[in-house]
């Protein structure tokens, strides 16, 4: 008996050894100072480009790239992209949308923005092969998105966490205050009947383009109450900012006349329970009436 268990303790020994032996190691990818690393589990499964298309780094599924090589389809397979850009450039992204792209870190004012595909990259050679290889795109998606961000971040003390929200809000916030001539006008009941000066009102539009991040509200109702508004003519688009409330209401209006509505809820970077997008539109309507100039 004795020796029948030490052969058995010697056998489970050696499988021990020899899972060890031929376990994938991870896959250390350098990024910009930083990195990340890719479990050994996936290190065949996904391709590494570096300087790709003005990506400083990206990830492709390797079967989607081998399917796609015959067909010119570059784009197959890709799941992430790390990329970098200066202040300048993001304010003028920011003015026009970033579908696809989520800024995640910053140092001395340049930022890392992860870029992903706003479709599917997934490609086969067969129908067999589709069930389960969309499975496997879609863990890699996945995986990608829950990590590689993190661990840049983590890997790089100099990196500070940032965070730039990318709704229809933001786009006509950034274009208010990065754009000069852009078209818009505030309006409020206690503007009633009063003439009022221009004011400057750069410090009041930075606010909320950067201070905030805005999501969608579907599941809220708009407030009742007073509110204030925002409003770009030229896009036939207001934003009513409710009295005592995040919540913020979108209109839009098309050719016909008729309204579509959205409601986003504002929430404020460094958490302040005073600090919300109408306190900084109600100081915004005390300097016009008061005839202040953020100069």
């Amino acid at each position: 008996m004795r020796k029948l268990l030490w052969i058995t303790a010697a056998a489970a020994a050696a499988t021990v050894l020899s899972t060890t032996a031929f376990a994938a190691e991870n896959k250390k990818v350098e990024v910009d100072g930083s990195s990340f690393e890719i479990p050994g589990e996936y290190a065949d499964l996904i391709t590494v480009k570096t300087d790709d298309g003005g990506m400083l780094v990206s990830l492709y599924e390797t079967a989607s790239v081998e399917a796609a090589k015959d067909s010119g389809n570059t784009g197959a397979g890709w799941l992430c992209g790390i990329s970098k850009i200066s202040e300048p450039d993001l304010k003028e992204l920011r003015s026009g949308g970033m579908d696809g792209m989520e800024v995640f870190a910053e140092d001395n004012d340049t930022y890392l923005i992860y870029n992903s595909p706003t479709d599917v990259r997934f490609v086969r050679a067969t129908p067999e092969e589709n069930e389960e290889g969309l499975k496997q795109y879609g863990d890699l998606c996945e995986w990608a998105y829950e990590n590689v961000r993190s661990e840049i971040l983590a890997n790089n003390p100099r990196l500070e966490e940032e965070v730039y929200t990318n709704t229809n809000l933001d786009m006509h916030l950034a274009k208010a205050a990065y754009q000069p001539g852009t078209n818009f006008e505030v309006r409020s009941l206690a503007f009633e009947g009063k003439d009022l000066p221009a004011v400057d009102a750069q410090d009041h539009l930075e606010d909320l383009a950067e201070n905030f991040v805005f999501s969608m509200a579907d599941e809220e109702e708009a407030p009742d109450g007073e509110y204030i508004v925002l409003a770009f003519p030229d896009d036939n688009t207001r934003y009513d900012f409710f009295e005592g409330s995040d919540l913020i209401r979108e209109v839009i209006t098309d050719d016909d006349g008729e309204e579509y509505v959205n409601l986003y809820i504002g929430s404020a970077k460094e958490m302040d329970e005073d600090d919300t997008p109408y306190t900084v539109m109600s100081d915004w309507v005390e300097d016009i009436l008061e005839g202040k100039s953020d100069d």
